[in-house]
């Protein structure tokens, strides 16, 4: 963890440095609209514990992502506004304005950045492979005639298709891969490694021991917005510099 801390330390600096040095546009109307609005506007899908999910004793989205940008708006002066969506859906809610941002642990991909922005990365992670505890696959080799689950839309989806032998079941939500995993339906659910190892905590399941991707996540915005941008990143690298995305690492165990 110590020098996961480092690593996201360094990338933060030297990508926050990259985006400073890009022109602006002379008027940056969505950051101007989001200011005057005093409210940040958040598509998520809380179905991802520990970064976004529903506290069943208040009904409230708490979670990693949830208390990072609440911190990112509080830098900005903006107050936040969470819209819950399918995974699949805030892309597009951020391409047709219907959000200023998504945060719902998204990992940064070539084909995503064609189509929208990306902020800094503000966590590293990766994909793995969790199952019962009693099973008997143990490694991706185990997996050939099996079959996995990943969540609709995610990176772990693709990271399950490109297990060789095995036939990846893509469902709706994370939540519903484990359950196919407790049931029996499938052999293992293809998870983010924070997530799964969350769920390894329960005495029922345990996680591969080699992962099968590593990947960087990002907040998203709708393209041609550099201002707006740039005050996120600024308010990310902010909060790595104060200790409080440590802080914030450490109360959700990623």
């Amino acid at each position: 963890m110590v020098k996961l801390t480092k690593l996201m330390a360094l990338m933060v600096m030297t990508m926050v440095c990259l985006a400073s040095a890009a022109p602006a546009s002379a008027t940056d109307k969505n950051w101007e609209k989001i200011k005057k609005s005093g409210v940040l506007t958040v598509g998520t899908s809380p179905d991802y514990p520990p970064f976004e999910n529903i506290d069943p004793a208040t009904n409230e989205m708490v979670g990693f992502d949830i208390d990072l940008i609440k911190a990112v708006a509080g830098k900005l002066g903006l107050k936040t506004q969470f819209q819950s969506l399918g995974f699949d859906s805030i892309v597009i809610a951020v391409k047709n304005r219907q959000v200023n941002l998504g945060m719902s642990s998204f990992s940064i991909t070539e084909e995503r950045k064609r189509s929208i922005d990306f902020t800094i990365p503000y966590y590293i992670s990766g994909s793995v492979v969790l199952t019962l505890a009693n099973a008997e696959e143990k490694t991706v080799a185990d997996l050939v005639g099996k079959r996995v689950a990943a969540q609709m839309g995610s990176t772990c989806a693709e990271a399950a298709k490109t297990i060789e032998g095995a036939t990846a079941q893509i469902v709706d939500d994370a939540n519903i891969a484990v359950m196919m995993v407790k049931n029996g339906a499938v052999q293992g659910a293809v998870l983010d490694m924070a997530i799964a190892e969350n769920y390894a905590k329960r005495p029922e399941f345990t996680l591969f021991k080699k992962p099968l991707t590593y990947e960087e996540t990002a907040a998203i915005m709708r393209k041609g917005s550099p201002e707006f941008l740039q005050a996120i990143n600024g308010a990310i690298k902010a909060l790595e510099a104060d200790g409080t995305i440590a802080t914030l690492r450490t109360k959700w165990g990623v």
